[in-house]
């Protein structure tokens, strides 16, 4: 049982389950909704990747899963569980301490994520001081000091790789290279002992060679501290590369989910297909990345049927007419698609003699 009276499930339990997320937006007088439905779990040590072009919902969903939307302009429906515990049995006045025990998040920009005025080692110590990674008193651990807080920063920041971390401590953050700053953002999440890390985009900043270190750190943390990964970000060769399960959103919704191994070749949803396509591969001379013609769905004119359909080169009539479910055809594959296309290789000929799926409404 948890300080705030909710009974936490066995700890096979995954760290993150998200069941029929859907955020909506006031504007004006109406309700426009920005993610529609959302499902997904993480378990501890795994490691989940959000994929899609901007404004497909990415971003706007991890923020309704951590609370961090303003609930006067943004209305949240569905179920969230933490570390097994559905928020909605924690009390509101403890809901925020108990998801910073659990969840931390490493934002996009680790420049507008630091206190410019504020040296980056005590940044470090005040998230330890201030939030829940306060020592756990039921296993006897004494309360923690500003001189603990500050050798524990320490040692987190050479677990992240920061070179010479006594000195650094007291840097500011126009002191360090942008990779640091990111290793500094990351140290901070770490601070709080959380179970589960939500990313928003954490190398889209960064150079090439430094974006491929910090997702090194990113996967040596969550093997050596069994910690849940939650990786939001477009770039889908780095999300095949990094996660083990792929989500692919488009228009608010979850149109496909699959490993992340083989995706090019193991896609079914014609929207992943046009992404893995518009990724340039350099193993294959002659053949240039192919962009996605047209714009993402507009929340403020809702499609009646599949909201990829007016950009899909697969279309047909009823693609137009009838929103499509989200279907399970292989145990860790699930599309929503009337007409699941071929393998990529076999082109849309070959999705056009793809029957149907059978649903059951």
């Amino acid at each position: 049982m948890t300080e705030n009276g909710a009974v936490r499930a066995p700890a096979a339990t995954p760290v993150v389950e998200v069941e029929d997320l859907t955020v909506r937006v006031r504007r004006g007088s109406t309700l426009l909704t920005l993610v529609d439905g959302l499902s997904y779990r993480v378990a501890p040590a795994r490691s989940l990747a959000i994929v899609g072009e901007s404004g497909a919902g990415k971003s706007i969903g991890i923020r309704a899963v951590l609370g961090l939307l303003d609930p006067r302009r943004f209305e949240v429906t569905g179920t969230v569980r933490l570390d097994g515990v559905d928020l909605a049995t924690v009390p509101k006045a403890r809901r925020r301490s108990f998801v910073t025990g659990v969840a931390s998040l490493v934002f996009q920009d680790p420049t507008r994520s630091l206190n410019p005025t504020m040296r980056v080692g005590p940044q470090i110590a005040e998230a330890m001081l201030a939030g829940s990674g306060r020592p756990d008193e039921a296993a006897g651990e004494p309360p923690l000091g500003r001189a603990e807080a500050r050798r524990r920063s320490v040692e987190l920041m050479r677990d992240v790789g920061i070179a010479a971390p006594e000195e650094r401590y007291f840097g500011y953050p126009h002191e360090l290279s942008g990779g640091m700053r990111q290793r500094i953002v990351i140290a901070i999440a770490l601070a709080c002992r959380p179970k589960v890390i939500f990313c928003d985009e954490p190398t889209s900043s960064l150079d090439v060679t430094t974006q491929a270190a910090i997702m090194d750190l990113l996967d040596g943390l969550r093997e050596s501290r069994s910690i849940g990964t939650v990786v939001v970000t477009h770039d889908l060769a780095l999300a095949a590369s990094r996660a083990e399960q792929v989500l692919v959103m488009y228009g608010g919704q979850a149109v496909e989910t699959l490993p992340a191994r083989g995706i090019a070749r193991a896609s079914r949803m014609p929207y992943t297909q046009a992404l893995v396509r518009a990724v340039p591969d350099v193993g294959t001379p002659g053949r240039p990345p192919r962009p996605i013609e047209g714009l993402p769905p507009d929340p403020r004119t809702p499609l009646p049927g599949c909201a990829f359909a007016p950009r899909c080169d697969q279309a047909r009539d009823d693609c137009a007419q009838e929103r499509p479910p989200l279907v399970e055809l292989s145990a860790g594959h699930s599309v929503r698609c009337w007409h699941p296309g071929a393998a990529i290789e076999q082109g849309p000929a070959a999705a056009a003699a793809t029957p149907r799926p059978e649903v059951t409404r």
